[in-house]
Protein backbone atom coordinates (compact mmCIF):
# COMPACT_ATOMS: atom_id res chain seq x y z
CA UNK A 1 0.00 0.00 0.00
CA UNK A 2 1.63 3.10 -1.27
CA UNK A 3 1.78 5.48 2.28
CA UNK A 4 3.64 9.28 2.89
CA UNK A 5 6.61 7.70 4.30
CA UNK A 6 7.06 5.27 1.66
CA UNK A 7 6.69 8.04 -1.02
CA UNK A 8 9.47 10.45 0.99
CA UNK A 9 12.18 7.12 1.02
CA UNK A 10 10.86 6.86 -3.28
CA UNK A 11 12.10 10.49 -3.33
CA UNK A 12 15.35 10.63 -1.44
CA UNK A 13 16.26 7.17 -3.48
CA UNK A 14 15.30 8.79 -6.72
CA UNK A 15 17.10 12.22 -5.38
CA UNK A 16 20.33 9.74 -4.39
CA UNK A 17 20.37 8.13 -7.89
CA UNK A 18 19.95 11.57 -9.82
CA UNK A 19 23.37 12.58 -7.89
CA UNK A 20 24.98 9.49 -8.05
CA UNK A 21 24.52 9.55 -11.77
CA UNK A 22 25.33 13.18 -12.43
CA UNK A 23 28.86 12.71 -10.31
CA UNK A 24 29.66 9.61 -12.86
CA UNK A 25 28.68 11.44 -15.40
CA UNK A 26 30.94 14.38 -14.73
CA UNK A 27 33.83 11.46 -13.65
CA UNK A 28 33.37 9.98 -16.89
CA UNK A 29 33.61 13.46 -19.25
CA UNK A 30 35.01 15.84 -17.23
CA UNK A 31 38.89 15.77 -15.28
CA UNK A 32 36.72 16.39 -11.92
CA UNK A 33 38.90 13.11 -10.63
CA UNK A 34 42.44 15.03 -11.31
CA UNK A 35 40.80 18.03 -9.25
CA UNK A 36 39.70 16.11 -6.19
CA UNK A 37 43.22 14.18 -6.10
CA UNK A 38 44.73 17.68 -5.31
CA UNK A 39 43.39 17.47 -2.09
CA UNK A 40 45.61 14.41 -0.82
CA UNK A 41 48.57 15.66 -3.24
CA UNK A 42 52.23 15.65 -1.36
CA UNK A 43 54.60 17.08 -3.73
CA UNK A 44 57.99 18.21 -2.90
CA UNK A 45 60.80 19.62 -5.03
CA UNK A 46 62.96 17.27 -6.88
CA UNK A 47 66.35 16.27 -5.50
CA UNK A 48 68.81 13.91 -6.80
CA UNK A 49 68.63 10.37 -4.55
CA UNK A 50 70.80 7.54 -4.23
CA UNK A 51 67.12 5.07 -5.40
CA UNK A 52 64.25 5.92 -6.49
CA UNK A 53 61.06 3.48 -4.92
CA UNK A 54 58.03 3.11 -7.22
CA UNK A 55 55.30 1.77 -5.68
CA UNK A 56 52.94 -0.88 -7.61
CA UNK A 57 49.48 0.67 -8.57
CA UNK A 58 47.46 -2.98 -9.35
CA UNK A 59 47.99 -5.58 -12.40
CA UNK A 60 45.09 -7.67 -13.73
CA UNK A 61 44.64 -11.23 -12.06
CA UNK A 62 43.57 -12.61 -15.54
CA UNK A 63 46.12 -10.88 -17.66
CA UNK A 64 48.79 -9.85 -15.65
CA UNK A 65 48.85 -6.39 -17.19
CA UNK A 66 49.61 -3.57 -14.97
CA UNK A 67 46.84 -1.22 -14.33
CA UNK A 68 47.19 2.28 -16.23
CA UNK A 69 48.02 3.42 -12.56
CA UNK A 70 50.96 1.39 -12.26
CA UNK A 71 52.07 2.24 -16.01
CA UNK A 72 51.60 5.90 -15.17
CA UNK A 73 54.12 5.38 -12.60
CA UNK A 74 56.49 3.14 -13.83
CA UNK A 75 56.34 5.46 -17.37
CA UNK A 76 57.22 8.35 -14.82
CA UNK A 77 60.19 6.22 -13.01
CA UNK A 78 61.77 6.10 -16.29
CA UNK A 79 61.73 9.03 -16.97
CA UNK A 80 63.20 10.16 -14.01
CA UNK A 81 65.75 7.63 -14.25
CA UNK A 82 66.96 8.70 -17.33
CA UNK A 83 66.93 12.17 -16.20
CA UNK A 84 69.42 11.34 -13.74
CA UNK A 85 67.56 11.77 -10.43
CA UNK A 86 68.68 8.34 -8.99
CA UNK A 87 71.08 5.55 -10.18
CA UNK A 88 69.02 2.71 -8.87
CA UNK A 89 64.99 1.76 -8.65
CA UNK A 90 63.25 -0.38 -6.42
CA UNK A 91 59.83 -1.36 -7.44
CA UNK A 92 57.47 -2.40 -4.86
CA UNK A 93 54.19 -4.83 -5.27
CA UNK A 94 53.64 -8.42 -4.53
CA UNK A 95 50.04 -10.86 -4.82
CA UNK A 96 47.56 -9.03 -3.49
CA UNK A 97 45.08 -11.23 -2.35
CA UNK A 98 44.18 -13.91 -4.23
CA UNK A 99 45.81 -12.56 -7.37
CA UNK A 100 48.61 -14.89 -9.05
CA UNK A 101 50.51 -12.18 -10.40
CA UNK A 102 52.94 -10.00 -8.83
CA UNK A 103 53.60 -6.49 -9.31
CA UNK A 104 57.45 -5.79 -9.14
CA UNK A 105 58.51 -8.46 -11.88
CA UNK A 106 55.60 -6.73 -14.54
CA UNK A 107 57.01 -3.18 -13.27
CA UNK A 108 60.71 -4.17 -14.16
CA UNK A 109 59.57 -5.55 -17.25
CA UNK A 110 58.10 -1.89 -18.15
CA UNK A 111 61.28 -0.39 -16.58
CA UNK A 112 63.48 -1.92 -19.21
CA UNK A 113 61.31 -1.41 -22.36
CA UNK A 114 61.61 2.19 -21.61
CA UNK A 115 65.35 1.96 -21.24
CA UNK A 116 66.14 1.19 -17.83
CA UNK A 117 68.83 -1.41 -17.39
CA UNK A 118 68.00 -4.66 -15.73
CA UNK A 119 71.16 -4.39 -12.89
CA UNK A 120 69.76 -1.14 -11.79
CA UNK A 121 66.20 -2.74 -10.73
CA UNK A 122 65.45 -4.25 -7.59
CA UNK A 123 62.28 -6.16 -6.97
CA UNK A 124 60.74 -6.33 -3.45
CA UNK A 125 57.98 -8.86 -4.63
CA UNK A 126 56.25 -10.08 -1.39
CA UNK A 127 54.23 -6.29 -0.19
CA UNK A 128 50.21 -6.56 -0.45
CA UNK A 129 49.88 -3.17 0.76
CA UNK A 130 51.23 0.64 0.89
CA UNK A 131 52.86 -0.33 4.95
CA UNK A 132 54.32 -3.24 3.25
CA UNK A 133 55.79 -1.71 0.74
CA UNK A 134 56.94 1.19 2.58
CA UNK A 135 58.56 -1.42 5.66
CA UNK A 136 59.96 -3.84 2.66
CA UNK A 137 61.26 -1.35 0.40
CA UNK A 138 63.44 0.52 3.23
CA UNK A 139 64.36 -2.53 4.37
CA UNK A 140 65.95 -3.43 1.08
CA UNK A 141 67.02 0.58 0.92
CA UNK A 142 68.85 0.08 4.61
CA UNK A 143 70.47 -3.25 3.18
CA UNK A 144 72.11 -1.35 0.24
CA UNK A 145 72.69 1.47 2.22
CA UNK A 146 70.55 3.99 0.35
CA UNK A 147 69.82 6.89 2.17
CA UNK A 148 68.41 9.53 -0.17
CA UNK A 149 65.37 8.35 -1.40
CA UNK A 150 62.87 9.80 -4.11
CA UNK A 151 58.92 7.76 -3.63
CA UNK A 152 56.94 8.22 -6.84
CA UNK A 153 53.62 7.00 -6.87
CA UNK A 154 50.26 8.76 -7.83
CA UNK A 155 49.00 11.72 -6.62
CA UNK A 156 46.10 11.05 -4.75
CA UNK A 157 48.26 8.36 -2.66
CA UNK A 158 51.43 10.30 -2.45
CA UNK A 159 50.00 11.91 0.72
CA UNK A 160 49.35 8.49 3.12
CA UNK A 161 51.88 6.78 1.21
CA UNK A 162 55.01 9.43 2.44
CA UNK A 163 53.12 9.37 5.86
CA UNK A 164 53.78 5.79 6.20
CA UNK A 165 57.54 5.67 4.86
CA UNK A 166 57.84 8.29 7.71
CA UNK A 167 56.60 6.75 10.50
CA UNK A 168 58.89 4.03 9.51
CA UNK A 169 61.83 6.47 9.57
CA UNK A 170 62.77 7.02 6.07
CA UNK A 171 63.76 10.02 5.04
CA UNK A 172 62.09 10.88 1.70
CA UNK A 173 61.72 12.85 -1.48
CA UNK A 174 57.55 12.76 -2.31
CA UNK A 175 56.61 12.57 -5.80
CA UNK A 176 53.60 12.47 -7.87
CA UNK A 177 53.71 10.43 -11.29
CA UNK A 178 53.30 12.42 -14.58
CA UNK A 179 49.13 11.65 -15.28
CA UNK A 180 50.76 12.72 -18.84
CA UNK A 181 52.50 9.88 -19.86
CA UNK A 182 49.89 7.67 -20.71
CA UNK A 183 46.21 8.49 -21.68
CA UNK A 184 43.98 8.86 -18.81
CA UNK A 185 40.85 11.14 -20.58
CA UNK A 186 39.07 7.90 -22.03
CA UNK A 187 35.54 7.87 -20.19
CA UNK A 188 36.52 4.42 -18.73
CA UNK A 189 39.99 5.17 -17.57
CA UNK A 190 38.54 8.50 -16.32
CA UNK A 191 35.57 6.37 -14.23
CA UNK A 192 38.17 3.52 -13.07
CA UNK A 193 40.24 6.66 -11.81
CA UNK A 194 37.57 8.42 -9.80
CA UNK A 195 36.96 4.64 -8.38
CA UNK A 196 40.68 4.54 -7.29
CA UNK A 197 40.08 8.00 -5.99
CA UNK A 198 36.81 7.03 -3.21
CA UNK A 199 39.07 4.02 -2.46
CA UNK A 200 41.81 6.48 -1.34
CA UNK A 201 39.53 8.89 0.36
CA UNK A 202 37.92 5.63 2.57
CA UNK A 203 41.64 4.29 2.96
CA UNK A 204 43.17 8.16 4.32
CA UNK A 205 39.58 7.87 6.13
CA UNK A 206 40.05 4.55 8.26
CA UNK A 207 44.07 5.34 8.98
CA UNK A 208 42.86 8.72 10.09
CA UNK A 209 40.16 7.01 12.68
CA UNK A 210 42.89 4.59 13.54
CA UNK A 211 45.46 7.15 14.70
CA UNK A 212 47.74 6.29 11.63
CA UNK A 213 47.16 9.44 9.46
Amino acid sequence: MFTFKNSKLKYYFSALAGILVVFFGLAGFTDINAALSKVWLTQEPLQKAEVLIILGGGIDSKTGKLSFKSQERVLSGAQLFQQGYAPAIIVAGGKVGKNPFAEAPAMAELLQKNGVPAEAIIQENQSENTWENAQNALAIAKLRRFQKIIVLTSDFHTYRACKFFRQLGGEVICRAADRDVINQKTFVRRLLSTKVLLREYAANCYYWLKGRL
